[in-house]
């Protein structure tokens, strides 16, 4: 998996490209054949080596998002009117702020009366941004409390603007502006400036990894409908703990398949064996081993004249479905989330990134 590293040492956009990297390297050698599945992981390392920072106006009609983009812009380059939705695709343009390069986006509105075909385009580009600027009034409606949820469910960094500041009183939270006066609109641009200075590199980099993420996550879920795996071992462990003589037998034999169970499980996946988390899954298993050990002793037999059935084999063949169930359980949640444990897997540099985040955060 390469050489160590400490994620405070390196820019954090390289180690994201170098994240997206081993992905696409891995998944080219073993699941050539789900190319449809990790395609993604192509378009977001584009996005990650893109020169302009992508800002994107969001919020529901006649909230003066293109008057917004005006007033930064220095220019009316974005058409504004009357009219119930102006704006109906999403317009780009670019913009330089002092040294960085930014393209402003302008969306249609939430509830335009078109419906869902410009709030998906909308979204679309809203998924693309590396900062949203969140226009609204006075105070947040129900589509803009579900807008606000959704960006924070796809991690998505955005400013909350409270434009026609001349118009209404100040919200408690977000920034007032008027497009109309230019109140707050110097503060904006430098707040801005500061932004993309300071925090856009490792904005980008978060929104990327989590992206990744997903991707992966979706391949690992894609392959775990198509695992079976599971049932031909457990039936291979039945037969053989039938025929063999007593419970010593039964364990090494639970041994073996267990472990060519959960390699061949990896191998189906195509990740890394053994499992980083295998110390945990291990506590488990020396346990069901005990089991299938005291349900085959004869001192459990009970009621077998009256049943008429070997009770100690009944009571085996239950601890060791029982036990085979457990460990799918517990090795999906590992497998379905993909290639992501590895030195630069996307959830293990969000979680160094969180806490070099944290320790600045706390010595600052």
């Amino acid at each position: 998996m390469g050489r160590s590293f400490a994620v405070s040492s390196l820019p954090v956009l390289d180690i994201t490209a170098k994240c997206l990297e081993e992905l696409l390297a891995w998944h080219q050698v073993h699941h050539p054949q789900w190319s449809a599945q990790w395609q993604p992981l192509y378009e977001l390392r584009d996005r990650l080596h893109q020169r302009a920072w992508h800002i994107v106006v969001l919020g529901q009609v006649s909230r003066g998002k293109s008057a917004l983009l005006n007033a930064l812009y220095g220019e009316a380059i974005f058409p504004v009117g009357a009219i119930h939705g102006t704006t109906q695709w999403p317009r780009t343009v670019r913009w330089h702020c002092q040294d960085q390069i930014v393209d402003l986006t302008d969306t249609p509105g939430l509830d335009e009366v078109a419906g869902s075909d410009r709030e998906s385009m909308t979204w679309r580009a809203v998924e693309m941004a590396d900062l949203v600027l969140f226009v609204t009034q006075d105070s947040l409606t129900r589509v803009e409390d579900e807008a606000r949820d959704r960006l924070d469910t796809l991690r998505i960094p955005y400013k909350l603007i409270c434009t026609k500041a001349d118009l209404y009183p100040p919200m408690a939270k977000g920034i007032a502006v008027s497009s109309t006066t230019g109140q707050g609109i110097p503060e904006l641009r430098q707040l801005l400036q500061q932004w993309l200075q300071q925090e856009a590199p490792q904005a980008r980099a978060l929104r990327i990894l989590h992206q990744a993420s997903q991707v992966e996550q979706n391949l690992g879920a894609a392959l775990g409908r198509q695992d079976t795996s599971a049932w031909s071992w457990l039936t291979a462990q039945m037969v053989g703990s039938l025929l063999l003589p007593g419970g010593f037998f039964d364990v090494v034999l639970a041994i073996i398949s267990t472990l060519a169970y959960i390699r061949k499980a990896c191998q189906a996946y195509a990740v890394p064996f053994p499992l980083p988390a295998f110390g945990g899954l291990s506590q488990f298993v020396l346990l069901w081993y005990a089991a299938i050990y005291l349900s085959s002793w004869q001192g459990l037999t009970f009621g077998s004249e009256l049943w008429g059935v070997n009770t100690n084999v009944v009571l085996q063949g239950g601890v060791i479905f029982w036990g085979y169930q457990q460990i799918r359980r517990r090795l999906a949640p590992y497998l379905q989330q993909g290639y992501q444990w590895g030195q630069y897997g996307p959830q293990r540099l969000l979680q160094q990134l969180s806490q070099t985040r944290a320790n600045v955060t706390a010595s600052g």
